[in-house]
């Protein structure tokens, strides 16, 4: 099993809301596999198929970067600011509500 690398870490919220970063095939088929049932849906689905053929070298890393980030975003997980301006965004919205 190769480590095949995104171009560009696809950064998730996972657990209670912390970012966490996907940087390859591997780790979103991983995450991927640790879903509950009950979140398998056709989004799930179309990036397990191609995290797997991503894997078996039927498609590149940057299609399984693609679909796997479609996944994320339907799922509303998917960070879609620069990592290091999360802290900034997120200071600024404690100061809107303050």
């Amino acid at each position: 099993m190769n480590n095949l690398r995104f171009d560009q870490p696809v950064t998730i919220l996972v657990g209670l809301g912390f970012p966490c970063r996907m940087k390859t095939v591997n780790a979103a088929l991983t995450f991927l596999r640790d879903r509950a049932v009950c979140e398998h849906d056709e989004a799930w689905e179309a990036a397990m198929s191609v995290c797997r053929d991503a894997v078996e070298g039927k498609a590149d890393a940057a299609e399984a970067q693609n679909v796997f980030a479609a996944y994320a975003r339907r799922r509303n997980i998917l960070v879609e600011e620069p990592l290091q301006n999360f802290n900034e965004a997120a200071t600024e919205r404690a100061e809107i509500l303050k």
